[in-house]
């Protein structure tokens, strides 16, 4: 049990790394009236940063 916690725990991290700077910049752009620039600029960073987590997450195992 405590290791599928420890798995959902990993997975959840990294999903939540990856959608929330795009939902940030959803959040931003609506205010802003930028357009879609900074979803796009939130998503490539949300995959970079769960990427380089993932690989972390690798390389410890």
């Amino acid at each position: 049990m405590v290791a599928a916690m420890q798995w959902v725990s990993r997975i959840t991290t990294v999903s939540l790394e990856m959608s929330l700077p795009a939902v940030l910049g959803y959040w931003l752009d609506g205010r802003w009236q930028t357009g879609p620039w900074l979803v796009v600029v939130g998503g490539v960073l949300g995959f970079i940063v769960a990427m380089r987590h993932l690989l972390e997450m690798v390389r410890k195992k």
